[in-house]
């Protein structure tokens, strides 16, 4: 066989494996971790479903398995092709969230991370009575009830000369912007809370503010919204 005929075959077969590799679908693994937003967050990640679509389409709806209330931690979706993704489902506050991901299949193996306890406090931040105080003072009680334990407490936010102070049983402090702005948060979850009660600990938080009362009932068992609050602004018990 002549060499010019051994390399026009070897040229072929070099261009026939580029073609098969290429017109070849590309596969990866993803790993779905659920986790807070928080890492001290004491709310718990929890799922009861979540559904995965592509083009509009359902792919697949996590479920949990029997005798469990929520999804397995973490899933796994084996061979996903390349394209965009949204995953639907309910955050720990009952709102419908829709994540989207783009899988390149550049990995074997990539994850995408789910925050329940993720909530956008834009469209809450303007009804914020704390982020208005000026020379007043707000009193937040918190009352928690539950088949072995009652527990109540209290904190008073002050703002005098533009700035702000908390006192806890005693214990007096000043707000520094980070822990203003965790306070504001707690009060925007506040106004999330899902009405549904599922939980045999019920817990009742009330906002007076000039000889006004808003109250509201926490029967959701995994938004541990006090603690957070009392952990971010490094009051200890």
């Amino acid at each position: 066989m002549k060499i010019s005929n051994i390399f026009k075959i070897t040229i072929c077969g070099f261009i026939f494996s580029l073609v098969s590799i290429g017109c070849t679908k590309k596969y990866s693994t993803l790993i779905i971790e659920i986790k807070n937003q928080k890492k001290s967050s004491r709310n718990f990640p929890e799922l009861n479903e979540l559904v995965v679509k592509k083009d509009n389409k359902i792919l697949k709806t996590f479920l949990p398995k029997e005798l469990s209330p929520f999804l397995e931690n973490p899933l796994k979706i084996d061979s996903i092709e390349k394209g965009t993704y949204q995953f639907e489902y309910y955050d720990l506050f009952g709102i419908k969230q829709i994540k989207t991901y783009k899988a390149n299949n550049r990995k074997d193996i990539d994850t995408l991370i789910i925050n329940p306890d993720y909530i956008d406090i834009s469209k809450q931040i303007e009804n914020s009575i704390i982020r208005k105080l000026k020379d007043t003072q707000i009193i937040l009680n918190y009352e928690s009830k539950g088949c072995f334990h009652s527990i109540s407490d209290s904190i008073i936010v002050v703002n005098k000369n533009n700035k702000f102070f908390f006192t806890n049983n005693g214990k007096i402090g000043e707000l520094n912007k980070n822990e203003l702005n965790k306070l504001i948060q707690f009060e925007s979850e506040l106004y999330s809370i899902p009405k549904e009660r599922h939980c045999t600990t019920v817990e009742n938080y009330k906002l007076t503010f000039k000889k006004k009362t808003k109250e509201f009932i926490n029967g959701n068992c995994s938004w541990s919204g006090w603690y957070n609050l009392k952990d971010d602004l490094k009051i200890k018990d």
